[in-house]
């Protein structure tokens, strides 16, 4: 059996500097943050030249790289034309990942839960326009499954950039049945989203709630792709039952833990 139904495409890894162009607080809990530059162009380092920002998985990541207090830059790695050197400036940064919420060629968006935890959340609430920001990636994009009958999929407040991505960018021509469960801390949380036809999206509150109605929403017939992402223990419940009680197989299962309370 393949490890996956969904197609993977690769990325070389470039480092990308950027310029804070706009904050916006999208929800209470949700901050985005507009980022431009020419180097998410083709743009000339030594040896050759970098290729383009790329992106085509809704639940692609970007590296983003935060200094270490009271720095203004963090240790960078050194760019080639197809690879990245990391610790060749005085160690490695500190760099998390991030769903790239929407591209427009002239400027990339990404959104963070202003939840107070992680590495990069007091450069979250504290970033200004002009600000330097350094991005790498994405190195792989995985596509929309193909030969499905259904989807299900959950997400806490943190996996919700990618939920957004993935309704403003679902094909008029996708017939897939949806179900999507998310959790956000409160009613104030909840995103204003297009929700297309065949998509029904359910807003809980808390992780028992999440864990909840992942075991007790309807379970459709055939080839299920089931979605996972947020806090790692909320979701490795969630996949131990799915697997278990559900029969979701290996090649249509995506968990991914994005952080752990």
């Amino acid at each position: 059996m393949a490890r996956t139904r969904r197609e993977v495409l690769h990325w070389p890894a470039v480092i990308r500097e950027l310029t804070v162009a706009e904050v916006i607080d999208v929800t209470p809990t949700l901050r985005r943050i507009i980022l431009t530059g020419d180097e998410l162009r083709e743009f000339a380092v030594e040896g050759g030249t970098a290729a383009p920002y790329q992106s085509e998985g809704f639940d692609d990541s970007v590296k983003v790289l935060v200094p270490f207090a009271n720095d203004e830059r963090p240790p960078l790695p050194v760019q080639g034309p197809d690879r990245l050197e990391w610790g060749a400036a005085g160690g490695r940064p500190i760099a998390k990942d991030y769903t790239p919420r929407e591209f427009t060629g002239d400027s990339l968006a990404l959104e963070f839960v202003r939840h107070g935890h992680g590495f990069a959340s007091g450069w979250v609430e504290h970033v200004q326009t002009g600000s330097l920001t350094w991005i790498v990636g994405p190195t792989r994009s995985s596509l929309w499954p193909t030969n499905i009958n259904a989807a299900m999929m959950f997400a806490d407040e943190t996996a919700l950039p990618a939920i957004a991505r993935l309704l403003a960018q679902w094909p008029s021509d996708r017939e897939v049945p949806t179900t999507i469960i998310v959790d956000v801390p409160s009613e104030a949380s909840i995103l204003d989203m297009p929700i297309p036809d065949g998509v029904a999206v359910k807003w809980v509150h808390g992780r028992e709630a999440w864990v909840a109605a992942s075991r007790d929403v309807p379970w459709p017939m055939g080839d299920v792709f089931t979605w996972i992402a947020g806090e790692a223990g909320a979701v490795r419940a969630i996949r131990q039952f799915v697997t278990s009680e559900r029969g979701v197989p290996r090649d249509l299962l995506d968990a991914t833990g994005y952080w752990r309370a």
